[in-house]
C-alpha cells in the first residue's frame, strides 16, 4: 500500500506538470530532504533524469537550472550565498531555493509551538529577500506543512493507530478553533515546477494547498473510517482561536492550482498508514451515490441474456476491454469500473444483430442504427428498458439514455500495418464529422473554426445517412481474407492490429458469478490495450469510474424483494 500511495502522488504530479507544460530539462537537485527525492522521482516519471546531490559542494556538470532544498531551521546566509555562487559558476539559468519548515517530531497541527514557527520564519524570509534581490536568476519558494506519503504533519500515523487499536476517533471542541494551512506533497512538487518555470527572480512564493481547522481534519478522517466500525467521541470545551496559515495568492497568480481536493489528498495519505485496516478498494470510490452495486447487478443480468442467446444459436462472443481485464485481474468488475463490454467478429455479430431483437427478454431492448433512426453510436447496445443513465458525454446528445452493455465488432483490416493505420485514421475522421453533426454544434478547441464552417453543410444530410455510410466504410474488408483484424468500432486510441486467430476461438471464463467467454488470445489483446503490466493496479488517482454521470435511475430493477435489504453504505443490495 505504501508504494502504491507514493506512486500515486508522483503520477498525479507528473500528469499535472505535463499538462501545464512545466517540465524542464537540465535540472540538478541539491538537498537530502525527502522533497528532493520526490522531485527526482517526478522528473523520472516525465522521462528525464535529475542528478541529486546532498550539498552544494558536490554539484558537478553544467546545469541550466538548480533546485536547492533547504530546511528553514538550518538556514544560514553563508549557505545561501554558497548556493547562489555555485549556480553562477555553473552558469545556471536560475536557482530555485525550496524552504521547508522544520517541524520536530512531526508535531500535530494543534501544537502551539508549530504555529509560532511561522512567526519565526519572518526572521528567515526578510534577510532572504534582501539576498535574492541582488541576483537576476534566483527565486525562492516556501513550502507549508507537508502531508502525503512519507510526510505526516497531521500525525496521521498516530491517528490511524488509535483507530485500529481502539476503534475510536477522538475530537475535542477546542479543535474547532485551531486553524492552519497545509500542503499536499503532489501540490508541493507542482508548486516547485511552477515557480521554476513562471516565478519572477528575487521573489519568494508561499505554497499552501488547504486551510482548515483541526476539527475539520478529524471529521474527514472519521467519515472515511466510520463505515469500518470506527466510533467518534467529542470532549472538552471550546477555546480561543489560534491561527497559523500562509497565503498562496501570489503563487496562484502564476496559474498554480491544486492537483486534487482535500478529501482525496487526505484519503490517499491515510491509506499509507492503514496497511492493517481491512478496506475494500471499491468502498474507497463511492461513485454513483451508493448505486454502483445495483448498477452492476443489472449489467450482469444483461450479460447473462447475451450469453443465453449466443449459446442457443452457436454465436461466438467474448467480454472485452475493461470487462476482460477485470475478469482476468480481479475475477469480475474492476473495483472502480461501472460498465460491461462484449465483442464479436463481424460474421458472428451480424448473426447476433439479426437474432437478438427477436429473442430478447421483454425487460431489455436492442439498439442499433439499423432499427432506430435516432441511434447514432458506432456500436450496438443492449439496454434495460425502464432505466435512465445520463453521463456527461451522453447528456449532450438526443438519444435513449439507459443502463446498457456495449457490443463492439472486430473487423477485417489490411495486412500491411501502415495501410491498416490509414484505414483506422479514415474511420476516425468520419467519426469526428458524425459527432459534430450529431451534437449539432461546433467542437471546442483546435477544431472549432473548421467544424463551425462545416456544420451548415453537414446538416444537409440526415444523421441516419451518416451512420449507414460509416458502417459501409468499417466493413470495407469484410469479405477479404486479410488474416488481420482490429476492433474498428471502438472509439479508443490506435492499438495496432491482431492476427484473426486471436479472436477466432473463445474459451469459457467466469466473470463474477456469470459464465461467459474470453478470446483464446486474450493475453495478447490485454498487453496491446493495457501494456505488458496489465496485471498491475493503477495508481489511486487513476482508479475512477469511466463515466461522469449526471443522472442514474434504476427503475423497477432497484428492488424486487418484498423486504428491502441495505448494506452499510445505505445502498439497496
Amino acid at each position: 500500500m505504501i508504494d502504491s500511495v507514493i506512486k500515486n502522488e508522483i503520477t498525479m504530479s507528473a500528469a499535472y506538470i505535463e499538462r501545464k507544460g512545466l517540465y524542464q530539462d537540465g535540472v540538478c537537485i541539491v538537498g537530502s530532504h525527502p522533497v528532493a527525492h520526490y522531485l527526482s522521482k517526478t522528473t523520472e516519471a516525465l522521462g528525464g533524469e535529475v542528478p541529486l546531490f546532498s550539498s552544494v559542494t558536490d554539484v558537478q556538470g553544467n546545469f541550466s537550472r538548480l533546485w536547492y532544498v533547504i530546511e528553514a531551521e538550518n538556514y544560514s546566509a553563508d549557505e545561501l550565498d554558497a548556493a547562489i555562487s555555485s549556480a553562477e559558476q555553473k552558469q545556471a539559468e536560475f536557482l530555485c531555493i525550496i524552504l521547508l519548515p522544520n517541524i520536530k517530531q512531526n508535531s500535530v497541527i494543534q501544537k502551539h509551538a508549530e504555529m509560532e514557527l511561522f512567526t519565526a520564519m519572518g526572521d528567515v524570509l526578510d534577510p532572504l529577500r534582501k539576498q535574492l534581490s541582488g541576483h537576476q536568476n534566483v527565486r525562492a519558494i516556501f513550502l507549508d506543512r507537508i502531508f502525503g506519503g512519507e510526510f505526516d504533519c497531521f500525525n496521521l500515523a498516530a491517528i490511524s493507530r488509535e483507530a485500529q487499536e481502539n476503534n475510536t476517533i477522538r475530537l475535542t471542541q477546542s479543535m474547532a478553533n485551531r486553524y492552519a494551512s497545509a500542503l499536499y506533497i503532489s501540490d508541493a512538487i507542482d508548486a516547485v515546477f511552477t515557480v521554476s518555470r513562471c516565478g519572477k527572480a528575487g521573489n519568494v512564493y508561499n505554497a499552501s494547498s488547504f486551510y482548515l481547522s483541526e476539527y475539520q481534519l478529524m471529521s474527514e478522517i472519521y467519515i472515511m473510517l466510520a463505515r469500518h466500525g470506527v466510533k467518534l467521541t467529542v470532549t472538552g470545551e471550546p477555546s480561543e482561536p489560534i491561527y497559523g496559515a500562509l497565503s498562496n495568492g501570489k503563487l496562484r497568480s502564476l496559474g498554480y492550482e491544486n492537483v486534487c481536493d482535500f478529501s482525496d489528498a487526505l484519503r490517499y495519505t491515510l491509506l499509507h498508514h492503514l496497511e492493517r485496516f481491512s478496506i475494500q478498494t471499491d468502498r474507497i470510490h463511492d461513485g454513483y451515490s451508493g448505486k454502483l452495486n445495483t448498477l452492476r447487478v443489472i449489467e450482469k443480468d444483461m450479460l447473462r441474456e447475451i450469453d443465453r442467446i449466443c449459446r442457443k444459436h452457436d454465436i461466438k462472443y467474448f467480454i472485452s476491454y475493461g470487462t476482460m481485464l477485470g475478469a482476468v485481474r480481479h475475477g469480475g468488475f474492476i473495483p472502480w469500473d461501472d460498465d460491461v463490454d462484449v465483442a464479436m467478429l463481424r460474421s458472428e455479430f451480424e448473426k447476433f444483430r439479426q437474432i437478438a431483437p427477436k429473442e430478447l427478454n421483454e425487460r431489455f431492448s436492442y439498439e442499433s442504427h439499423v432499427n432506430n433512426n435516432g441511434y447514432h453510436y458506432f456500436f450496438d447496445r443492449l439496454t434495460a428498458k425502464d432505466t435512465y443513465f445520463a453521463s456527461k458525454y451522453s447528456d449532450d446528445y438526443e438519444m435513449h439514455k439507459g443502463i446498457s452493455i456495449d457490443i463492439f465488432v472486430v473487423d477485417n483490416v489490411p495486412a500491411d500495418p501502415k495501410a491498416a493505420y490509414r484505414f483506422w485514421k479514415g474511420l476516425m475522421r468520419r467519426r469526428m464529422i458524425m459527432n459534430v453533426r450529431w451534437k449539432n454544434t461546433a467542437r471546442k478547441g483546435k477544431a472549432y473554426l473548421l467544424s463551425k464552417l462545416l456544420l451548415p453543410f453537414l446538416r444537409l444530410r440526415s444523421m441516419d445517412s451518416y451512420s449507414r455510410s460509416y458502417e459501409k466504410a468499417v466493413r470495407k474488408y469484410e469479405h477479404k481474407d486479410t488474416g488481420w483484424v482490429m476492433p474498428a468500432s471502438s472509439d479508443h486510441k490506435y492499438r495496432g492490429t491482431f492476427p484473426i486467430e486471436t479472436f477466432s476461438e473463445v474459451i469459457p471464463y467466469r466473470f463474477d458469478d456469470v459464465d461467459t467467454f474470453i478470446p483464446v488470445g486474450y493475453k495478447d489483446f490485454l498487453k496491446a490495450w493495457y501494456t505488458d503490466n496489465y496485471m498491475e493496479m493503477l495508481p489511486l488517482s487513476q482508479q475512477n469510474p469511466f463515466h461522469d454521470y449526471y443522472r442514474l435511475d434504476l427503475g423497477t430493477h432497484i428492488q424486487e424483494d418484498a423486504e428491502p435489504q441495505f448494506d452499510y453504505m445505505g445502498e439497496l443490495k
